[in-house]
């Protein structure tokens, strides 16, 4: 990571970091996009409703990555090794158990967590259904993404790049065969995405059984007092996830109050753009991560700061292309997931899609520098932020414009929770430049 060219190590690590996660993303999009087609526009719906559960997953994946990059890198900077090592293959450990436990909670209670996720008598098949065709890979989305993070600190960011094309790639024929050969529908979708994870999995660890790798698995003496240290420090990335989650949530029973299952579908298609976007963004933040803490490992308070100046242009700049391609190109978006659908519905949809992007050119800002304060190890304002903008704000705003405006003012909520999460963000930031 100490490349002689701080520039081109940020460019080289954001740019590999966030093509992971917009190939990433395409993941549940592809499940969308081929259930619509191949299935239906309610399937469609049900596969938005099971969402909260995968992020729910890669939430943990985030909480225990972040956190543990962070200590890695530290270790890393500070001649460490044994220390990297161990850590390392207790987190892998860990997220093993953690997913066979999850798989068991799922099956013993499919019916009530599909009812939770907001299945009604429409979608409540379809909803199981996807689960239980998800459900036993819960191990593979908590090693794969954990993996994604954790092969960039090693220093190899174009591996996690080409892995997840791979496994995106995968998921494409898969899903395509599944559904429209085979007749599996919504269970073949989700069968598939759990494949192209357990792929992934699967290269990964052979890198890190490899003899390139910095550090790999080893035997190690379970130390249950890191958590301490590495749950708080991913807890921010974390809830940003897990509030994806909670957020689609809230909107999917406020549409349904306010609209009706037409209001869900058209969050649907909103929901998967969101995802692509917002993932783009947190990969700035988390491509530069590793780098961050390297550095201020190393005591080099300019290069830190360097770094988060780069963060910053680089948010502006993608988040003025992200909105203006997105404003121009919505109605050939809506289209593509409602080609059949009557006209009316298409038009609203493409109003609700331009009224809710324009919350774009501010999100990249309140992303990155929360990700700078938690790469500083300073989870509280990082937590703030990420809670701010993931749930807290948004879900007051959410409420209240609902009351106030109804329908048709849900559209706004990111907008107004955004600003008020940027001031938040900005009196976080100024308070550690005061304290340099």
């Amino acid at each position: 990571m100490a490349g002689k060219n701080l520039l081109a190590s940020f460019l080289r690590f954001v740019s590999a970091t966030a093509a992971s996660l917009m190939v990433f993303s395409l993941y549940s999009m592809v499940d969308g996009l081929m259930v619509a087609r191949g299935v239906g526009e309610y399937a469609m719906s049900a596969v938005n409703l099971a969402l909260p559960f995968t992020n729910a997953l890669f939430s943990i994946a985030v909480m225990f990555a972040v956190g543990t990059s962070t200590v890695i890198a530290i270790c890393l900077a500070q001649k460490q090794r044994q220390e990297a090592d161990a850590l390392f293959s207790q987190n892998l450990t860990v997220l093993l158990c953690l997913g066979v436990l999850i798989t068991a909670l799922v099956f013993l209670f499919m019916e009530p967590f599909a009812r939770l996720l907001g299945a009604d008598s429409v979608t409540l098949d379809y909803v199981k259904k996807y689960l239980m065709g998800l459900a036993p890979f819960s191990a593979c989305f908590l090693i794969s993404y954990n993996l994604e993070i954790l092969i960039k600190t090693d220093g190899y960011p174009q591996v996690a790049m080409y892995t997840v094309i791979t496994g995106c790639l995968a998921n494409c024929v898969m899903d395509y065969i599944a559904i429209f050969h085979l007749g599996l529908g919504v269970f073949g979708a989700a069968v598939a995405t759990g494949l192209s994870q357990f792929l992934t999995c699967v290269i990964y660890l052979i890198h890190f059984f490899g003899k390139k790798c910095t550090f790999h698995p080893r035997r190690f003496r379970f130390n249950p007092h890191i958590y301490r240290r590495i749950l708080p420090i991913g807890f921010s990335d974390g809830i940003t996830e897990l509030c994806t989650g909670l957020m689609i949530f809230l909107f999917n029973r406020t549409l349904l109050r306010c609209i009706g299952a037409d209001g869900v579908v058209t969050y649907t298609i909103i929901a998967y753009m969101n995802t692509v976007i917002i993932n783009l963004m947190v990969g700035i933040s988390q491509g530069s991560q590793p780098l961050v803490s390297f550095y201020f490992g190393k005591k080099e308070t300019g290069s830190c700061h360097r770094l988060l100046k780069y963060g910053l242009v680089s948010a502006a700049i993608l988040a003025l292309v992200s909105f203006t391609g997105l404003y121009a190109a919505a109605p050939q978006i809506v289209k593509a997931f409602l080609k059949e659908s009557n006209p009316e519905l298409v038009a609203y949809s493409v109003r609700a899609f331009r009224q809710y992007s324009v919350s774009y050119l501010l999100v990249g800002f309140n992303v990155v520098i929360g990700g700078f304060l938690t790469a500083l190890e300073r989870p509280k304002p990082a937590i703030c932020i990420s809670m701010g903008r993931g749930l807290v704000l948004q879900s007051m705003c959410l409420l209240t414009l609902a009351a106030i405006g109804g329908g048709d003012a849900i559209w706004f909520t990111p907008i107004f929770s955004e600003i008020l999460c940027l001031c938040m963000s900005l009196f976080f930031l100024r308070q550690y430049l005061r304290s340099k």
